[in-house]
């Protein structure tokens, strides 16, 4: 038995298989196959294996309420349909265990098996005439010619942590069919891969990978591989970093915001600031890194009551050489809010913090510390790496 992949780990399955349902009285289950004097395994392990001048026995267990008539063994050549099969009549042996169930056992010539790989399963007719089928699997066939196939593969840059990551992988091949393995391996460990029949020309496929929740920054190490039969084709590296959408703090631990940069490339900026403050006694006071009061009841403060007459409520505020978007629901509101957005990064120590014209009501309550959230703009592009 040989493997697609060298060092390829299958996932353990799960104790309780489900058998494999068709419309008839007719059940399926446990449906293994041996190559050669290997040892029996699990036949949907086979999309990730090849033959290689081997015969092939696949054997089932099947439960029929009705005796069966003919059990097959179908088979056909990847890309054919499925009514070209050739077919090997499979032996039945009654179980013990019940009067209904019986071993199902066959063996496929190793030269029916045609490259780049072949389509098989089982093919039930009971007594009565109803038909059921099992669920169709896939091997590959070594060729006596290996194709020569290029690999690239498109992402992106930047993503946010505990989103979805999609890399689009492109596998041309200009020679004859081939099967293969098309593998996403992030940080050196294959972290997701598909069987793949690849035609003359252009084949995508593309993956899922699920972005690890993280706090900060974090850079990821992308490449794409396919393993086609024994060979292994194998792109340059890319770096994919991912960072929170929202980063959410104490407004008494709230850092100095900055750009996130990789390489002098600019990831992701804070673009928004929020809070909201449900204790009516006290008020937001926002103050910018060069010190002016943003929001809050002082005279220099710029915005001290509500925005929502503003048109779009907002306010307009001049900051340095860029301008503020303020949206202030004042501190009469039952839920007391506020946000500051800009076209333009918000970088600096921003200081938030619960105020009150009472000093005795202010110290009372002086470990009140509100949760300020900060929303970061990505500046994701695709990139395209390619095998050698």
């Amino acid at each position: 038995m040989n493997l697609l992949e060298g060092t390829t780990a299958f996932a353990p399955l799960p104790e309780d298989i489900l058998p494999e349902i068709s419309e008839s009285s007719v059940r399926i289950f446990d449906t293994k196959i041996q190559i050669g004097n290997d040892t029996r395994i699990d036949a949907t392990e086979s999309e990730f294996l090849y033959i290689d001048g081997q015969d092939m026995r696949v054997s089932a267990i099947v439960d029929s309420t009705t005796p069966l008539k003919r059990v097959e063994l179908r088979l056909i050549t990847m890309g054919q349909a499925d009514d070209k099969f050739i077919s090997v009549l499979m032996d039945v042996e009654s179980l013990y265990v019940s009067n209904s169930t019986s071993l199902v056992s066959g063996e496929i010539p190793s030269f029916f098996m045609a490259e780049p790989g072949v389509k098989y399963w089982l093919h039930i007719t009971d007594e009565n005439g109803s038909i059921s089928e099992s669920t169709h699997y896939n091997i590959g066939v070594k060729p006596t010619r290996t194709s020569d196939v290029a690999i690239e593969v498109d992402m992106p840059t930047i993503v946010p942590s505990s989103s979805t990551i999609t890399p689009e992988f492109y596998i041309f091949n200009d020679d004859s069919p081939s099967y293969g393995i098309v593998s996403l391996v992030v940080d050196g460990k294959t972290v997701s891969k598909k069987s793949q029949l690849f035609g003359t020309g252009q084949t995508q496929v593309i993956f899922n990978w699920n972005v690890p929740t993280s706090d900060g920054h974090i850079t990821y190490d992308f490449a794409g591989k396919v393993d086609l039969y024994d060979a292994t084709i194998s792109t340059e590296s890319a770096l994919v970093s991912s960072y929170p959408k929202t980063v959410s703090v104490a407004a008494s631990d709230m850092p100095a915001l900055q750009v996130i940069t990789n390489d002098e490339q600019i990831l992701a900026d804070p673009a928004l600031i929020y809070a909201s403050n449900s204790n009516s006694e006290l008020r937001f006071k926002v103050t910018d890194p060069q010190g002016q009061c943003i929001i809050g009841s002082e005279a220099e403060c710029l915005v001290k009551d509500t925005t929502l007459g503003k048109r779009g409520g907002l306010e307009s505020v001049p900051y340095g050489e860029q301008i503020l978007r303020v949206k202030y629901s004042g501190a009469d509101s039952a839920l007391e809010r506020f946000s500051i957005t800009s076209v333009d990064p918000i970088i600096g120590q921003w200081n938030v913090s619960l105020e009150s014209d009472d000093e005795l009501f202010q110290e009372a309550h002086a470990s009140e510390d509100p949760i300020v959230k900060i929303k970061y703009r990505y500046h994701s592009e695709t990139v395209t790496v390619k095998s050698q």
